[in-house]
């Protein structure tokens, strides 16, 4: 029961972060048959920033 809701509070961070969300998914989209280590950072550093934010929590 506990990891659901781990699951549950995560949605809610990324939920609440729609635009860094969005700016991280069509970077990797745009290439994602090229994947390559650390292609979108900048855009995962604001995602990842903006959960921690909304969570109060760094990992």
């Amino acid at each position: 029961m506990k990891q659901s809701k781990g699951i549950a509070v995560l949605a809610k961070g990324v939920a609440s972060c729609p635009a860094q969300a969005t700016a991280y998914g069509q970077c990797i989209a745009s290439s994602y048959k090229d994947v390559q280590k650390d292609m979108c950072q900048k855009e995962f550093v604001a995602f990842k920033s903006c959960v921690q934010q909304v969570l109060k929590k760094k990992w």
